[in-house]
C-alpha cells in the first residue's frame, strides 16, 4: 500500500511539473507579401474597376521611360490579371451597361496592347540609307 501510495503522489507530482512548465512560444506566420493599390476602387463596381484600369494604364504609358524593363514587365503583369478581373466582373452587367464598359475597355485594351508591342519591338536607332535596306 506505500509504495501504491508513493506512486500515486510521483505521478501527480510530475503531472503537476508539466502542467505548471512554460508551454513553447508559438511564432506567428508571417503575412503574405502584397502589393498595395492605394486608390483601387471599391469591389464589385466594375465601372470604377474600368476606370481604375485606364488610369494605370496612362499611368504606365506616362512614365514607361524611367521605368526599368523589370519593373515595366511587372506593372504589365498585374495590368493583365486586373483586365482579367475587370472582364470576369462585368459579364453579367445589363446590357446599356455592359455598351458603357466596352466604351472604357476597348481603349484601354487597345493603349495595352500598344505597350505589349513596346516590350516586344526592340528599340531602333535612325535609319543610315544603305544600312537599313531590307536584308542587310
Amino acid at each position: 500500500m506505500r509504495i501504491t501510495a508513493w506512486l500515486v503522489v510521483a505521478g501527480l507530482l510530475a503531472g503537476a511539473l508539466v502542467v505548471a512548465s512554460p508551454a513553447p512560444a508559438e511564432t506567428p506566420a508571417q503575412p503574405a507579401t502584397r502589393q498595395y493599390y492605394p486608390l483601387q476602387p471599391a469591389p464589385g463596381d466594375p465601372m470604377a474597376e474600368a476606370e481604375e484600369l485606364r488610369r494605370q494604364i496612362a499611368d504606365l504609358d506616362a512614365s514607361w521611360e524611367a521605368l526599368t524593363p523589370e519593373q515595366r514587365n511587372q506593372r504589365i503583369a498585374g495590368l493583365q490579371q486586373q483586365v482579367t478581373k475587370v472582364d470576369l466582373d462585368s459579364r453579367n452587367l445589363p446590357q446599356d451597361q455592359k455598351a458603357q464598359m466596352d466604351a472604357i475597355l476597348l481603349p484601354s485594351l487597345l493603349h495595352l496592347a500598344d505597350l505589349l508591342r513596346k516590350v516586344q519591338t526592340p528599340p531602333q536607332g535612325p535609319c543610315v540609307f544603305p544600312f537599313c535596306l531590307p536584308g542587310l
